[in-house]
Parts: structure tokens; C-alpha cells; sequence
């Protein structure tokens, strides 16, 4: 995975902090590599893993805002996008975005959101009679059902 100029500092830092609070062993070796590759601008794939989980901590937990500003947050996000979580996440959004096609044009009569279970959410958009459902925790945003006329595929 190739990291640009202006992510390499982000990373390598974040890599190095890691490596830092982690026990010695396999872990802490494979962000130091990280660190030493991101450098480099070129990680190794078999640790964009790594590399995504790095990136989700330390922008989840607001460490990268708090550390290295908007800046170090747009550059790991850009970094993010790129690992196996990342794309995994794009592809997802898209696929949402292509059932949400089948409400263009049509008169929205409903939205309403209600919470499933802890952290998690479901949003349920109705017009004429198509009716979307979309749940959201903290891993994914899912299309859980789509129904026309009263009937359709999901839960």
C-alpha cells in the first residue's frame, strides 16, 4: 500500500505510539515495521490490516485530532480509505447508495430513526410505496430490508 508525503508523518507517528504501549512481541515488531515502512511510503500488503486498525483507534478515539490536528485526521482518513477496512467501507456506502436510488423522484412521506441496541441505530425512509430500511452500529451502515407495496425482501 503506497502512503503519500503528506500521510507518511501521521502514520509513522501513530505506528511508533502504538509500538510504544503494546507488550513486547509480534504486535509491537509489526507496528514498528509499519512505521519504518509508511516512511518509506510503501507498507507491505499483508499489514494494511494493521494499518487500518491503527488509524480507526487513533481517529475513533479522537487521538488524532487531539495530536495532530484537522490536518493529521484528513491524512489518516485518506490513509483509511485505502486498507482493507477502508475500501470494505466505501464499497458498502455505495452499495446503500444504489438502493437509495429507488427513492429519487418519489414524495417523502416518512423518516424515522429508532435505536436497536447499544450504539446501534435503524433508519427507516418512506415514499409513495417504497419503504428502505438502513440499520447503523459502530462497524457498518447495512440495508436491511427494501419493501414495495407493502412487501419486500429483508427483515
Amino acid at each position: 500500500m503506497k502512503v503519500g508525503e503528506a500521510e507518511r508523518e501521521y502514520v509513522v507517528a501513530e505506528a511508533l505510539a502504538l509500538a510504544e504501549v503494546v507488550p513486547e512481541g509480534e504486535t509491537r515488531l509489526a507496528y514498528q515495521e509499519i512505521a519504518w515502512a509508511a516512511d518509506q511510503g510503501d507498507v507491505p500488503e499483508d499489514l494494511t490490516g494493521r494499518v487500518g486498525e491503527l488509524v480507526a483507534l487513533a481517529v475513533e478515539t479522537g487521538r488524532a485530532r487531539s495530536v495532530h490536528g484537522a490536518a493529521g485526521v484528513r491524512a489518516l482518513i485518506s490513509v483509511w480509505k485505502e486498507t482493507p477496512q477502508g475500501r470494505k467501507a466505501v464499497e458498502r456506502a455505495e452499495e446503500l447508495n444504489t438502493a437509495l436510488t429507488s427513492l429519487r423522484d418519489r414524495t417523502l412521506e416518512s423518516v424515522r430513526v429508532t435505536a436497536t441496541a447499544p450504539g446501534s441505530y435503524a433508519l427507516t425512509i418512506a415514499a409513495g410505496d417504497i419503504e428502505v430500511r438502513l440499520t447503523f452500529d459502530r462497524d457498518e451502515a447495512t440495508l436491511r430490508s427494501i419493501n414495495v407495496g407493502g412487501g419486500g425482501v429483508g427483515e
